[in-house]
């Protein structure tokens, strides 16, 4: 069954003067001129389709500058779903990985300010910094900025479990890296890796005699101009920030938020959607915006000349991506961590920046952004394919997993349907019920999804979780013992029959 979206009629767009944002005239919505009330009549309503589509209660924030103005800026959806607590200009989101660009100006910042070079090797600062093995002494700053340090992407895990903060936090990943190798000789192939660029943070911190975060904080976000933007965390959520969601049979509030001082550098920072637009306005303007100066264009360059090849056909500059989309070339960066999306698109010849942020997985950042694209360059935007989980849940809490399987293998069949099906889905599903502890819906989904695939070390430990959830101890151990058939050397499922044995152990005999 088709399923017509949109059709738009192409338009010229009227080209905007250079003049200063508009004060906010509301805290959801800033239409700015002929390319905004453009926007807002045809993005508008493919947004707001998209989002009931995916069943998308949650938070969305899209911000578009032309030139130095603010065109089009509106939020959707909550920030807080259970407390209905709307998202608007004041809500902060988390990044993730569209933190690297920041790293990168601090980094371009020192060498402005004849600190260090990109040349420079970071056992030149951190004369401790070892790894397994050889070749790690020759990595230089400039590896890490076009991930070719050879370091792997993740060298520690569940970190965001016990969350660290403090000025030491960034040194614990020096004690995590020794127990890794270097996956190739730096410089020699790209690959690309967030433990690198936590590293580089203790560079930062140590060639500017303070903490990594309050260098950006004082150098980087202040110049910027950039008021709402943070790295550290408050214990307790604040009511602005935005709650971490994903979606298992609905969308679903995810623990723990994504946050740990260790990874600051990678993925730390929190921001508002229009701290975000002044963050693309300053990358149009080549370091500066209106009064705002945070790099001389010299060392803006830096940032966005091509240093290295990617395995897509691309290029990276320093953490930058420098892509083409339409003919039109691009720099951008996106984000995503578990409960957050974020991407950001600069066209610098075209003077307009795009950034879309969202509060939950699967909210299709990506499609967004590239359909303000094609809608600002005179095409009509692409039609959206959505995954079959959405009409597998549908019939799921509607009538059952009978009638919930047999959509998704009629969807499988229907070629034609804007639903294409990839298994994975029914596990990462499994995955969100298992993290809210909804073990009974946990054990149906996946108890399915190991029929479609029964080779998954991670589908047979989350069921071994719902089933010792349910009180099944021996059902549990089946399962974390099918996991290790599969791979003897999964330490999670050996971790995992490891603790049931010992909460048997410790029951009482007459019990």
């Amino acid at each position: 069954m088709k399923y017509p979206l949109f059709f738009f009629i192409s338009v010229v767009l009227a080209g905007c003067g250079a003049q200063p944002p508009t004060p906010v005239e509301s805290q959801t919505v800033q239409i700015k001129g002929p390319t905004g009330a453009f926007l807002d009549s045809t993005l508008t309503p493919y947004v707001q389709q998209l989002l009931k589509l995916t069943d998308n209660p949650s938070g969305l924030a899209i911000g578009i500058t032309k030139g130095e103005d603010i065109v089009y800026a509106r939020t959707f959806g909550y920030a807080n779903v259970e407390k209905k607590i709307p998202a608007d200009f004041h809500s902060v989101f988390h990044i993730a990985s569209v933190s690297k660009p920041f790293t990168a100006v601090a980094v371009a910042k020192l060498v402005q300010e004849k600190k260090l070079r990109l040349e420079d090797r970071i056992v030149d600062y951190i004369p401790e910094f070892e790894m397994k093995g050889t070749g790690y002494e020759k990595i230089t700053i400039q590896h890490i900025l076009t991930h070719t340090s050879g370091i792997p992407r993740h060298v520690s895990s569940d970190d965001w479990l016990n969350p660290i903060e403090g000025p030491k936090a960034l040194e614990e990943n020096l004690q995590n890296v020794r127990d890794f190798e270097l996956e190739f000789e730096p410089g020699t192939k790209f690959n690309y890796s967030n433990s690198a660029f936590d590293i580089l943070g203790i560079v930062i911190a140590r060639v500017s005699g303070v903490p990594f975060t309050t260098y950006i904080e004082d150098h980087i976000l202040a110049a910027a101009g950039m008021q709402s933007s943070v790295y550290r965390k408050p214990k307790d959520l604040p009511s602005n920030w935005a709650v971490p969601y994903s979606y298992g049979l609905e969308t679903q509030e995810w623990a723990p938020y994504p946050y740990t001082g260790k990874y600051a550098p990678s993925s730390g920072l929190q921001s508002t959607l229009l701290d975000m637009c002044r963050w693309g306005l300053i990358h149009l303007g080549k370091g500066r915006y209106q009064e705002h100066q945070v790099l001389d264009e010299t060392h803006f360059d830096l940032l966005v000349s091509p240093h290295y090849d990617t395995p897509w056909g691309d290029k990276i500059g320093l953490s930058w991506f420098l892509q083409s989309y339409l003919d039109r070339p691009n720099i951008m960066h996106l984000g995503n961590d578990t409960g957050f999306e974020t991407n950001l698109y600069i066209y610098p010849e075209d003077t307009i920046s795009i950034v879309v942020m969202a509060n939950r997985d699967f909210s299709r950042v990506g499609r967004i952004s590239l359909a303000a694209a094609e809608l600002l360059f005179g095409e009509d935007p692409k039609s959206y394919t959505l995954s079959a989980r959405y009409k597998f849940t549908e019939a799921f809490k509607s009538t059952g997993m009978e009638s919930a399987k047999k959509v998704w293998e009629t969807l499988r069949q229907d070629t034609t349907d804007i639903y294409y099906v990839e298994d994975d889905d029914i596990l990462t599903a499994g995955a969100v019920l298992e993290n809210a502890g909804k073990w009974r819906q946990t054990k149906e989904v996946l108890e399915y999804y190991t029929r479609l695939n029964d080779q998954s070390t991670y589908a047979w430990r989350l069921l071994g979780n719902a089933a010792a959830g349910l009180g099944d101890t021996l059902g549990a151990m089946a399962h974390y013992e099918q996991a290790l058939k599969i791979n003897p050397n999964y330490e999670r499922a050996k971790t995992a029959i490891a603790k049931l044995s010992k909460a048997k152990d410790k029951r009482p005999m007459d019990e």
